[in-house]
């Protein structure tokens, strides 16, 4: 997983949105297939987000932000369904939005 999330250059997502965006979909599909919570969640939410941000021209920024949080999640050890929800959190607050 972590080779996966290495393997996407945070500049791919200006020069090609929807080839990073399959990239994203893949590290989706494996983290729910693996039951990794917290990865599958963050994924999720930076789909999202890049969406606005590509509009906005910060899609850079925040491939930075979530790449590096998705790299923190999957540090984490197993968690229970709390502690994915605190982790979340301290994403959303990191990146500046509401958790």
């Amino acid at each position: 997983m972590m080779a996966l999330i290495e393997g996407i250059p945070s500049s791919l997502v200006e020069e090609h949105p929807v080839q990073f965006l399959l990239h994203l979909d893949q590290i989706r599909q494996k983290a729910e297939q693996h039951k990794l919570a917290a990865l599958h969640d963050l994924s999720c939410a930076f789909e999202s987000a890049l969406q606005q941000a590509l509009q906005t021209g910060s899609g850079m920024v925040t491939a930075k932000a979530y790449l590096g949080g998705m790299k923190d999640a999957l540090a984490c050890e197993p968690t229970n369904r709390e502690m994915t929800e605190a982790l979340m959190a301290n994403v959303a607050l990191r990146l500046g939005g509401q958790p």
